[in-house]
């Protein structure tokens, strides 16, 4: 075996344990990334069963926009007025008439169990239709895609439940 064969084995070998390497840290980092979602998700629901209003004065620090919810004729309103709804970053929230499986549920015989989506990113608000019987509107228009874009001031219906979007990011 000449010296080139055996440099040339030997790189083959360190770029295969580098490449190896940098896969499995890929990996790892991946992995637990994940894990640290789920955690989070699990203490972000004890903490909204346990403490709502800190819940909600939390998520207000960091919402893309909020939504205030008017429940149809002969719902009553609280005392604290209409309900508000503050929506986070990166999230996605179901819009129905039970809770569960409604992460925001509202008091509408005409809305399905699972009625529609409103998820986020870091700047942006959609609505998605969960193939209510009903449909899901934005303003005027029924929602036929699959998500539509949210501006600051759109109203979306749920039945006969009107959700009004103010977005805090600009």
């Amino acid at each position: 075996m000449d010296i080139a064969t055996v440099l040339l084995s030997a790189g083959a070998g360190v770029i295969t344990s580098a490449v190896t390497a940098y896969l499995t840290s890929k990996l790892t980092i991946s992995v637990e990334r994940e894990k640290w979602g789920r955690e989070r998700a699990v203490k972000d629901a004890e903490v909204v069963d346990t403490k709502p209003a800190f819940a909600q004065d939390l998520a207000q620090q960091f919402a893309v926009g909020y939504l205030v919810i008017d429940e149809p004729k002969g719902v009553p309103i609280g005392a604290e007025g209409r309900r508000k709804v503050f929506i986070p970053p990166n999230c996605r929230l179901v819009v129905g008439r039970c809770s569960p499986p409604a992460d925001i549920s509202v008091r509408d015989e005409c809305a399905s169990m699972r009625h529609a989506a409103i998820s986020s990113d870091s700047a942006h608000v959609f609505v998605e239709d969960l193939d209510a019987k009903n449909g899901t509107w934005v303003n005027l228009t029924r929602v036929e895609t699959t998500s539509v874009r949210l501006n600051d001031g759109d109203v979306v219906r749920i039945g006969s439940t009107r959700l009004r979007l103010y977005l805090l990011t600009k």
